[in-house]
């Protein structure tokens, strides 16, 4: 099953100049139109983490993983806009009972201003393995897990940053690779964002071993929420031998968890909400000229959730390397770009 990642990023340079970075600290490439390519490998998780002390000591906990494998693409980016496309290779255990088979879908949109930047994500996974080998389905003789190629989780985000040292570091050059950090610097990050998501099932979530242990989930087949986060945060671009960078951002997120929740066997319902406390962040180690560009790069992020005595956590990480070359843009494309949007060198 093929899947698509893709990315996009826009800065329009207005007639006026405004909010130009300055340029002894960011280097940008209005005139050059950059090609690369780019592999990611993505690790999904979903815990579920009964507080109960009898559970606890029962190991009545699910970690569901998963399995998915690399996902190859490639980038065209111009002067603020990129645009990123790939494609799922293979489940990383294909030959491997023991692993229900996983199947991913993930869209990503950026909008890109010096002082901020707006980000949409939408992505789709179906099919985890418990790797709880305690909670597996005793009928099954192949595998010592519990296969659950029914649950998935559908969501899609909104978000905002605001950098407040946007004169001096560039939070989007190790991403976009659109601009260049020149010279070291850091700044402090503000993120918002807005969240709804899906957790279901065919059948309950839990296993039957877990049942009597998870009270008012015990029985639920579709978890619904919006998420409203606030995340301070700091990042910075560190530059040695001239043309290589080190670069990371680290945000404390606060996330208030609006949610509702449906059971299988009557299909009632019941809202609720919960406040938890996470750490999302990424890092990144490449190197940039005028002309080349590669990076190998390290994104995490994680949601969460308290329901009764339920904690429920979904993580998501993917490490990603991507190399490149920028060309000098055809006159076509400069033309086009200024009467779409309006803006000129």
């Amino acid at each position: 099953m093929g899947t698509l990642w893709c990315a996009s990023t826009a800065y329009g340079q207005t007639k006026k100049k405004r909010f130009q970075p300055d340029k002894k600290y960011i280097e940008s490439y209005p005139s050059y139109l950059s090609i690369g390519v780019f592999t990611i490998a993505p690790t999904i998780n979903l815990k579920l983490n009964t507080e109960l002390k009898e559970a606890k000591d029962l190991n009545m906990n699910s970690d569901f993983k998963a399995n998915i494998s690399n996902i190859l693409g490639f980038t065209v980016g111009y002067r603020g806009i990129n645009v990123a496309v790939g494609f799922k290779t293979a489940s990383k255990d294909q030959s491997n009972n023991d692993y229900a088979k996983s199947s991913y879908s993930s869209v990503i949109v950026r909008l890109r201003h010096p002082v901020y930047y707006l980000l949409f994500r939408y992505s789709s996974v179906k099919g985890f393995t418990d790797l709880n080998a305690a909670n597996r389905d005793p009928s099954d003789t192949i595998s010592k897990y519990l296969r659950r190629g029914d649950i998935g989780i559908t969501d899609y985000q909104f978000e905002g940053i605001y950098n407040f040292s946007w004169k001096k570091y560039s939070y989007t050059a190790p991403l976009t690779f659109l601009q260049r950090q020149v010279k070291s610097h850091a700044g402090i990050l503000l993120k918002s964002g807005l969240s709804y998501n899906e957790l279901y099932a065919d059948s309950a979530i839990v296993s039957a071993r877990q049942n009597p242990y998870y009270e008012e989930l015990s029985d639920v087949r579709e978890l619904s929420g919006i998420s409203i986060k606030v995340a301070p945060g700091v990042g910075g671009n560190l530059i040695f031998f001239k043309r290589m960078y080190l670069s990371a951002a680290f945000f404390i997120a606060y996330d208030l968890y609006l949610y509702k929740y449906t059971r299988f066997s009557d299909g009632s319902s019941r809202n609720g909400q919960s406040f938890v406390v996470v750490f999302d962040g990424r890092a990144s180690l490449g190197y940039q000229s005028e002309r080349f560009y590669i990076g190998l790069r390290y994104e995490g992020d994680s949601r969460g959730a308290k329901i009764d005595q339920v904690r429920i956590t979904t993580q998501y990480s993917y490490v990603g390397f991507e190399l490149g070359y920028r060309f000098k843009a055809p006159g076509f494309l400069k033309k086009g770009y200024d009467k779409l949007l309006g803006t000129k060198n």
